[in-house]
């Protein structure tokens, strides 16, 4: 598996276990999983986010400071971050806009972020690979 391009994909279950399976090859890489059934609103998703990547302040009460948080990731050594949402079909579930908008943050903004404009805009940054996995199970 090469991880080339930073992508947003939905995959099955199956095919995530595929993947588990290879990540243990790549040393220096942070897998974050989340359960999508657990998460209704902003505060579930950034609550998750800012535990799971160790966010050094809170982010639930402001989108910008997620967004600048989730591009910096500065404190966590790794080569490549993986962001896992099993249940993505139950994830927020009963709000289909604000779904969208993070999914929209993801593909417009964190990850071409990672992908180069690292390089241009931090100093002595580097593009890293950031995928995300959106399981339905």
């Amino acid at each position: 598996m090469q991880f080339e391009n930073n992508l947003m994909q939905e995959i099955s279950p199956k095919e995530l276990m595929f993947i588990k399976q290879e990540l243990t090859s790549y040393p220096n890489i942070l897998v974050v999983e989340l359960n999508g059934s657990e998460i209704q609103s902003w505060e579930d998703y950034a609550l998750a986010i800012q535990q799971n990547f160790r966010f050094p302040t809170s982010c639930t009460d402001s989108i910008d400071r997620y967004l600048d948080w989730i591009r910096d990731l500065s404190w966590i050594e790794r080569e490549k971050y993986i962001l896992v949402i099993h249940q993505y079909d139950k994830f927020l579930q009963q709000n289909p806009k604000l779904k969208n908008d993070i999914l929209a943050d993801f593909t417009d903004i964190i990850l071409p972020f990672w992908q180069e404009e690292v390089e241009s805009v931090v100093v002595g940054g580097k593009a890293k690979t950031f995928m995300v996995y959106l399981v339905k199970e």
